[in-house]
């Protein structure tokens, strides 16, 4: 039977790097993490996929629990060799160990969509249900002390017809010290590459930010990174080949600081601030003040960098941030993205919000400024709904329903949930 299960996870990992070079997409914890330490999904996030202070710690750190894994783990994994064998290395093969159950998640998301754009009565269908729009198979763990493992499948129906992604990384951890130097191979930039406190995967709305859709999409590929973190402190160096660009690889560095509530690491807070012990009506409190940054260098002669802030206090998060393009290519077009938004928690599960972004176009007249308004219900800890409505009050763009990048004035139903 251990011999099945050690082929079977074997199996698994060995197809993640065969696929390694299909397309990248958002890197997200999942319920199989619930399942390993046996509690709720809030434990790691506030409104899914957006982490609480408690799970940035548990995805930097590995997707290890800080300061004593073992002490949370409730299902077992299994041994590949005894902690002894670290002692006569190199003469023994160095032990790890293997997840108890298969770390295998799904997340299923259908949408309803309505057209309030300035064509919509001109067209017959001003309405759109897609269900499911997407399909996740979503797998990832750790192997012991050190090394972790993250994995997607998808199925996505962004237009006319369905598509197939797929993304993969391994890490080694704790090379030469604690935290401070991690090595990661495979898809890389889903955290990096863009604003470090406004990240688009960890988005709570429907709609991408902007950011993400007119500048840095496409951006993630293949590649190999270093990163680390400490208390207040964290960073990330790789170099990546992008899918849309060309060029032997692109490199990209980022940093943030944060200062109060849980630190980057685990370390520091109390029970109201994203540890193990907050309550159930503040799971998502972490007062604390965010700054950071980005850069990146594509081999297309084309340079992106931006800056962000965000400040948490009580049920209240107000964020902002700024994202710039400077194109040296024939085209010349240089772009740049402003955004800021609130979100606050009326209920544990009811969180109203709206940001505002801008974009500024040189030198095609192609600027943008929309709204989006909605609430989030968490109806329940794995399952929400997206009550949302997409306004452009500058240049409202007119796109056929359903492209997500250039969408006209719609209102938007979606249900996420995942098992």
């Amino acid at each position: 039977m251990k011999m099945k299960r050690i082929m079977f996870w074997t199996l698994i990992l060995a197809v993640s790097f065969l696929f390694v070079e299909l397309f990248p997409k958002n890197a997200e914890a999942i319920p199989a993490f619930a399942r390993k330490y046996k509690t709720s999904c809030i434990t790691c996030h506030a409104t899914f996929p957006r982490l609480t202070a408690l799970g940035e710690a548990v995805r930097l750190n590995g997707f290890k629990m800080p300061d004593g894994d073992e002490l949370y783990v409730k299902d077992q994994p299994l041994s590949l060799g005894v902690e002894a064998y670290e002692k006569v290395f190199p003469q023994a093969v160095w032990p790890s160990d293997l997840p108890g159950m298969p770390p295998i998640s799904i997340r299923i998301i259908g949408d309803f969509e309505y057209d309030i754009g300035d064509g919509a009565s001109a067209r017959e269908n001003a309405y759109k249900i897609e269900f499911p729009h997407e399909l996740e198979i979503l797998f990832g763990g750790s192997m012991g002390k050190d090394m972790s493992f993250y994995g997607e499948i998808e199925l996505e129906h962004p237009g006319d017809d369905y598509e197939l992604g797929f993304v993969a990384w391994f890490m080694w951890e704790d090379i030469f010290a604690e935290n401070v130097f991690n090595v990661k191979v495979g898809q890389l930039g889903m955290h990096e590459i863009g604003l470090p406190n406004v990240r688009n995967h960890q988005k709570i709305t429907k709609s991408h930010y902007l950011y993400r859709d007119e500048i840095i999409v496409g951006t993630h590929g293949p590649g190999l990174e270093v990163n680390g973190f400490g208390k207040i402190w964290r960073y990330a160096a790789g170099i990546v080949k992008p899918q849309n660009e060309f060029g032997d690889g692109s490199t990209y560095v980022q940093g943030a600081l944060k200062f109060g509530g849980l630190g980057f690491d685990g370390s520091g807070g109390t029970a109201e601030e994203g540890g193990l012990e907050t309550t159930p009506s503040g799971y998502w409190r972490d007062d604390a003040v965010f700054l950071g940054g980005f850069y990146y260098n594509g081999e297309d002669d084309i340079d992106r960098y931006g800056v962000d802030a965000r400040w948490n206090f009580n049920d209240i998060s107000l964020a902002a941030g700024y994202v710039k393009e400077d194109n040296n290519t024939a085209s010349g077009l240089n772009e740049g993205v402003w955004l800021a938004e609130a979100e606050y928690f009326v209920l544990p599960w009811v969180q109203p919000y709206v940001r505002y972004e801008t974009l500024d176009a040189e030198p095609v007249d192609s600027d943008k400024s929309r709204f989006i308004i909605g609430t989030v219900l968490l109806v329940r800890a794995n399952v929400k709904i997206n009550v949302e409505g997409l306004v452009y009050i500058n240049n409202e763009p007119q796109e056929a329903l359903g492209n997500d990048k250039n969408a006209e004035n719609r209102l938007f139903v979606r249900l996420d949930y995942v098992f």
